[in-house]
């Protein structure tokens, strides 16, 4: 019998990948005139997506070979510019970004208070600046002939409400507070003013009071479950002309942050007639919002829960029980507090 000469599958597997490795081992150069931004979350593919394949695999066997881990890399902005080697366009981006960027979370809940409290915390700022730039008129005024949700509210005291709560990538070597609020009303574009606009002016409420509703039930429910039936009690509660009685809300008119409001303040001044963000003694939502609401809270107020129920409190486990009477919440009292 003739031996069957042809060689086998995995010779023909083993060769095409010896020529792979000597073709991507050849002399690769990356010719690169620009400058790469990398926010939370990107990867080495980020900076590398637009190389061709050739110069993407000679990179990446060149990590491999060399043992490098570019796994979590620096946000801010790579420079490249002119001709590199796979060696150098690595060690370009070993070497880190040309701009350090700065992550500042705002947390949902908070007031234009906690925000410059947190900030000056840290030392991004100086206490007060943050206030300070968000309720300087001139610069109101300019956002409100870029920003639609802006446009229709005749007076504005401040940027509260519209200040959006996620986390930002700002560059430290430039104005944070330029960037920052910039990067807060343009989230809030994105993600309240273009999803919802269409049923925020066509609502019960006007655009700004909804925003005040929603910045109450932001501070007064933290479960996105119950949000939409509290957001119904209080809506209620201000069509029928009765108190909305939040007590959370007369602290706004301190000027401090919420970490201040404590139940004990709380009580020292609930009967105050003379603060115009206390819910529990004028009938009327306070003169603007008192925190910055999510996009799910403000859902939650336009997509409300019609229910019986006009009182709720919250238990000391954080649990939340309705009445419809004053009578059934006295008796929730009793059970719960």
């Amino acid at each position: 019998m003739k031996r069957n000469k042809k060689p086998k599958i995995w010779r023909w597997i083993l060769l095409g990948i010896i020529i792979i490795v000597v073709w991507v081992n050849l002399k690769t150069t990356i010719t690169m005139n620009d400058t790469i931004t990398l926010k939370q979350g990107d990867t080495l593919q980020t900076l590398i997506q637009d190389l061709s394949w050739k110069q993407k695999m000679s990179v990446k066997w060149y990590i491999r070979k060399h043992d490098i881990d570019l796994s979590k890399l620096d946000i801010g902005s790579y420079i490249f510019s002119g001709e590199y080697t796979s060696q150098t366009f690595v060690e370009t981006i070993v070497a880190g970004p040309k701009y350090q960027y700065q992550t500042i979370k705002i947390l949902e809940w908070w007031s234009i208070y906690d925000i410059d409290s947190a900030l000056s915390a840290k030392w991004y700022i100086s206490a007060g600046e943050y206030i300070s730039f968000v309720t300087n008129q001139s610069i109101i005024q300019k956002y409100q002939q870029r920003y639609a949700f802006l446009t229709n509210i005749s007076w504005l005291k401040s940027l509260e409400g519209f200040l959006y709560p996620d986390t930002y990538s700002v560059d430290k070597d430039k104005n944070i507070l330029d960037q920052l609020v910039y990067l807060q009303l343009q989230a809030f574009k994105t993600k309240v003013w273009d999803a919802v606009e269409d049923q925020a002016l066509s609502f019960d409420l006007s655009w700004y009071d909804t925003i005040k509703m929603a910045s109450i039930v932001e501070k007064e429910e933290k479960s996105s479950k119950n949000k939409p039936t509290v957001a119904g009690i209080l809506i209620k509660r201000f069509q029928l002309g009765t108190l909305i009685g939040a007590d959370i809300s007369l602290c706004y008119f301190f000027e401090k942050p919420y970490k201040e409001c404590t139940p004990s303040f709380i009580g020292q001044h609930v009967s105050d007639t003379n603060n115009p963000y206390n819910t529990r003694t004028l009938k009327w939502l306070p003169p603007q919002p008192i925190s910055n609401p999510a996009i799910g809270t403000i859902k939650a107020v336009l997509d409300y829960e019609k229910t019986d129920y006009l009182f709720y409190l919250h238990d000391s486990n954080g649990g939340i029980h309705y009445g419809r009477t004053l009578q059934e919440h006295n008796q929730n009292k009793n059970m719960y507090l």
